[in-house]
């Protein structure tokens, strides 16, 4: 059966450029399951052109959808690896306003999700004794932003998850890495007004937004890797220095 690679939130454009790059580098022996949630269309184009793909639908903040991903994917074969890309950044909510119920709505979709895909998937990889998971973090997981207090706690705790599972994992034969990108070009920072654009940019040593691309090839190399485990891989341009 065909070894899987499976990509969360691939309809977005992080998540496409690191599916379309597993691909191109993996020479099509890596099968592509595409997870999606709420823009079917935008993940059948990213589907489009990687041959051999899959889309699967599935709510991964609930049990129910975490298990629909894992079955779709043993349907087709064997997971080899699992990009945890999935992720909300808002409500933005100053520290001072900050709602319970947002509380459950990131922590469940940046942290719940993430954190019980790997506890599934690594336990299919492990009988294997082969696999690899890459966790999407953010440079926010270090560095303040008004507005961010409950994002930037959901990530740093994806972070602290990711070297756990490293080192748990490890003697069994997988490795748990994780890439924290900085502001990239999508359509999620698209909506920030140019005059933020600007402050932030002055915050970043190469003074720019970064690529979906550029994050790919970071996963790319944690995947690709076989000594690198338990590594949080910063993509921010010196954001975070």
């Amino acid at each position: 059966m065909s070894e899987i690679a499976v990509v969360t939130g691939a309809s977005g454009g992080i998540g496409a450029a690191i599916a379309r790059l597993i691909h191109e580098k993996s020479e099509g022996q890596l099968t592509l399951c595409l997870h999606y949630n709420g823009n079917k269309e935008a993940a059948e184009k990213v589907s489009a052109g990687i041959p051999g793909s899959f889309v699967v639908k599935a709510d991964l903040s609930s049990a129910d959808g975490r298990k629909a991903l894992l079955d779709a994917v043993l349907a087709k074969g064997t997971p080899y690896c699992l990009v945890n890309n999935a992720g909300i950044d808002k409500p933005h909510e100053p520290a001072l306003m900050i709602d319970e119920a947002s509380f459950d709505k990131i922590v469940d979709t940046n942290l719940r999700a993430p954190l019980f895909l790997m506890r599934d998937f690594a336990k299919e990889m492990a009988r294997n004794e082969a696999g690899v998971i890459v966790n999407v973090s953010s440079v926010l997981a270090r560095k303040a932003v008004v507005g961010s207090a409950l994002y930037r706690a959901s990530k740093a705790a994806l972070e602290a998850m990711t070297r756990q599972f490293a080192s748990e994992l490890g003697p069994k034969g997988l490795r748990v890495c994780a890439v924290a990108p900085g502001f990239i070009e999508t359509a999620m920072t698209a909506s920030i007004p140019e005059d933020q654009r600007a402050a932030i940019k002055k915050d970043v040593a190469l003074g720019s937004f970064g690529t979906p691309e550029a994050v790919a090839e970071s996963v790319w190399h944690a995947i690709e890797n076989q000594y690198l485990n338990g590594a949080v891989i910063a993509v921010d341009g010196g954001m975070s220095l």
